[in-house]
């Protein structure tokens, strides 16, 4: 028994390609049994992979002496194998209270962050963690109680960028038969015997009785579903990706889905691609409330905007629909001389004096040639405000800005962050579009300036 659970990992170990020689791998010890099982196989078949190992263990200082009595054990255990060792504390509960997160979600992620961190000061190439087959059918099924999606049915990755799991095919039965036929020691979490986290109720109370009522080996089943799953995931990841870059452009500030997108795919398959880009390119939870808004949008009229999370909104235009993150008001403005330029985000806008001109530049917006006459040498950058009002190059009468850049077909999200070039408090320069009728050069100017954005 004790050697077919060795075969067992290391079937498992080959079949994923999780270990090559040479590699230096991290063991995320914790003292508990599955970590302890861990560290000894790696121990027993470090020279077999031709690797380095160490171990590092985090003290969540949750239990007292309790963690204290757990970083004791696995310093001596690494110590009597000559294993080396390192630990540190964490403070959990001030970390989950200043984040707003649950003790849990604080645990994990302070965890992997101080792992990850030594690893790479330390130079270990991988971080093994001890996540067995137990805690995949748990992670599961809270995922699907949660309804997290098909990403989350998948279970516990077998292997994620530098993390390995070697033991997720072993149960936690046949890890504490191992240790316990060779007389290994480990430490007990009693926090795992109480229902109060979700985690502890499924595994106390659920889990149970799937096996003794359904299927008694339904950790495995739902480990090689997961498998099947990913894999199909992985040919719908190219689909996705592709859709992507034909229909969806993201900028530094927002992000752009062409609703001709409803031509190959229907509206509830764009709640895929929305949560892709938040959670990949936004680094946040894109929620099935969120989901539902932006579905929403797609039976309204232009110019309606939902609420998202974390200060990202939704836009519905004509064609398309707009994600961006409205940024705290400002009344910013830049000064801007002859001879000088100004950046402002992605663009850069420019001011000279110029000594010739030869009547040929057709006004396009982007390059402008205006009469400095009457022009104080100080000009001001800002965006436009409501009331704002300027003569559009070839008209005779005042035109409101807002009514301008309607009429210019802007964008509701480039509307509102359009920039006007003023000077004594006139408007000068719709910036990018059309300068004003009355500082146009003619027969008498003396001196002409060149505007341009760059």
């Amino acid at each position: 028994m004790i050697k077919e659970i060795e075969q067992k990992v290391l079937k498992f170990i080959g079949t994923n390609k999780l270990i090559e020689k040479g590699d230096s791998i991290l063991i995320a010890l914790s003292g508990g049994p599955d970590s302890v099982f861990t560290l000894f196989f790696f121990k027993k078949f470090q020279r077999k992979y031709g690797i380095k190992i160490g171990a590092f263990h985090v003290n969540h200082k949750l239990r007292g002496k309790e963690s204290d009595g757990d970083e004791e054990y696995c310093k001596k255990i690494c110590s009597k194998l000559s294993v080396p060792f390192a630990s540190v504390k964490i403070n959990v509960r001030r970390f989950a209270a200043k984040n707003k997160l649950s003790i849990e979600e604080a645990a994990r992620k302070l965890r992997y962050d101080k792992l990850q961190k030594f690893a790479s000061q330390n130079n270990f190439s991988k971080i093994a963690t001890a996540h067995n087959l137990n805690d995949n059918a748990e992670t599961v099924l809270l995922n699907l109680f949660s309804g997290t999606g098909i990403d989350g049915i998948t279970g516990i990755p077998i292997k994620r960028g530098n993390i390995i799991r070697p033991i997720l095919s072993l149960s936690k039965e046949e890890i504490l038969h191992y240790l316990e036929v060779n007389k290994i020691n480990y430490r007990i979490d009693s926090s795992n015997l109480l229902d109060e986290h979700k985690r502890n109720f499924i595994r106390n109370n659920i889990v149970p009785l799937i096996k003794s009522k359904i299927n008694s080996s339904f950790e495995t089943a739902l480990l090689r579903s997961g498998k099947v799953i990913e894999e199909n995931l992985k040919l719908f990841e190219q689909l996705l990706q592709s859709i992507i870059k034909k229909y969806v452009v993201i900028k530094k500030d927002s992000i752009t889905i062409e609703l001709n997108i409803l031509n190959e795919i229907n509206k509830e398959a764009i709640g895929l691609i929305l949560k892709r880009i938040f959670t990949d390119k936004l680094k946040i939870e894109f929620s099935f409330a969120a989901y539902e808004s932006v579905l929403s949008l797609l039976e309204n009229q232009t110019g309606k905007k939902v609420n998202l999370s974390r200060g990202y909104f939704a836009l519905r235009e004509r064609t398309k629909i707009v994600i961006y993150k409205i940024e705290e008001k400002t009344d910013k403005t830049w000064q801007v001389k002859a001879g000088q330029s100004v950046k402002i985000n992605d663009s850069k806008i420019s001011l000279k004096k110029v000594k010739t001109f030869d009547g040929k530049y057709t006004s396009n917006g982007k390059t402008e040639f205006i009469s400095g006459d009457n022009l104080e040498e100080l000009f001001i950058l800002r965006k436009w405000k409501p009331g704002d009002k300027f003569i559009p190059l070839g008209m005779k009468g005042f035109k409101k800005v807002s009514d301008f850049l309607t009429e210019q077909k802007v964008s509701a999200k480039e509307k509102k962050d359009r920039l006007v070039l003023t000077n004594r408090n006139n408007i000068v320069w719709v910036v990018g579009l059309r300068i004003d009728e009355r500082y146009k050069i003619n027969s008498l100017t003396k001196k002409i300036m060149k505007l341009w954005i760059s």
